[in-house]
């Protein structure tokens, strides 16, 4: 067997050997939703890294449609750990047990299509197409809004899922849509299965270091801040008393700069200090205290809430209408017209 092949399966074998490890030592702290998907995530990556391996008399097996399956579910895992690691829940037509029929019927449809009849059906191309749609979306979860999230372990975890999407995708054009000299190349099969290895080892390492700070954020609640942080601290309030967050344009990046530190401790800082996930939901906070200020204020009655909202840091009024009913369960309008009518209302009864 050639040199390239040993190392090949060795690469492979730890990879899968790694997924179990990395599931069994996360299990006890993931909820039910959790637990299925990266189960789910798991065997389909298992069975894509046992499809993909290079000897044809393992490949071509009486349990080649059963990995065959497998593989072809992988984009859509991976686009969906995307958008839970986004959104954290389960999408609302999950939660109805007809969302979850629909879900068990579609997905054993397809697995039975593949167990039956393997690849020479129409429908392989169809989840190609979908595959590509899946792996697109997988991106756009993972780097949209990239710099925006303050949560460091959640920033790794979506550049590996990110990675792992432009590889399905590299594999795809390398399997199916190239000549067949490119998809049995031994280098070309040996450099996916060690990038897939090297990116569970790195999910490896993140998750032992994780349980660290999630302790730590656990109780940043009831501890001050430390010392290390308090001339940051104290120079960051100061910059906010000032006004800062009503810059339109303000940025992790930009805010880094005024206070003189690299962008990596201010989210470090933001996150497990004052207890926010993501730096858009710190800014907004404090544009909505000014612009609430601003509403209850009978000077400024008159005022367009339009100009208001850009004078608080918005760009546009639908999301600062979405946000400022998030938090005050009120429109804007709502919100002022009931403010300004207390007072009338306590001197009537009076």
């Amino acid at each position: 067997m050639p040199l390239v092949t040993l190392a090949d399966l060795f690469f492979r074998f730890n990879a899968i050997g790694l997924l179990l490890a990395l599931m069994l030592f996360n299990w006890p702290r993931l909820n039910q939703a959790e637990r299925s998907l990266s189960a789910a995530l798991a065997l389909c990556l298992s069975l894509f890294l046992l499809l993909t391996q290079p000897l044809p008399e393992w490949r071509f097996n009486p349990l080649r449609n059963l990995f065959l399956a497998g593989t072809e579910l992988l984009p859509l895992m991976l686009c969906a750990s995307a958008w839970y690691l986004i959104n954290q829940r389960v999408p609302n037509w999950l939660n109805k047990p007809s969302g979850r029929w629909l879900l068990g019927g579609s997905l054993l449809a397809n697995s039975s299509v593949f167990l039956l009849y393997g690849s020479d059906t129409h429908w392989h191309t169809v989840m190609h197409l979908l595959s590509a749609l899946a792996m697109c979306a997988t991106l756009y979860y993972c780097l949209a809004n990239f710099n925006d999230d303050l949560v460091n372990h959640r920033r790794h975890l979506r550049l590996i899922l990110a990675t792992f999407a432009l590889l399905h995708c590299l594999l795809l054009v390398g399997f199916e849509l190239s000549a067949s000299l490119i998809r049995r190349d031994p280098l070309f099969l040996l450099a996916n299965a060690v990038l897939v290895f090297c990116l569970l080892l790195l999910m490896t390492c993140l998750s032992r270091a994780s349980r660290v700070p999630r302790q730590e954020s656990a109780q940043a609640d009831t501890q001050p801040v430390p010392v290390k942080w308090q001339s940051t601290y104290q120079a960051l309030n100061t910059l906010l008393e000032q006004g800062i967050y009503r810059e339109p344009e303000l940025t992790i990046g930009t805010l880094a700069e005024h206070l003189a530190i690299p962008p990596h401790q201010l989210r470090v800082l933001i996150n497990q200090q004052l207890g926010f996930n993501n730096f858009s939901q710190f800014v907004n906070q404090h544009r909505l205290a000014y612009a609430a200020e601003q509403l209850r204020d009978v000077a400024k009655a008159r005022t367009a809430i339009l100009s208001i909202a850009f004078e608080a840091g918005f760009n546009s009024i639908g999301p600062f209408n979405r946000a400022f009913k998030q938090v005050y369960q009120l429109t804007p309008g709502e919100y002022r017209k009931q403010a300004l009518n207390q007072p009338q209302i306590s001197e009537k009864t009076l």
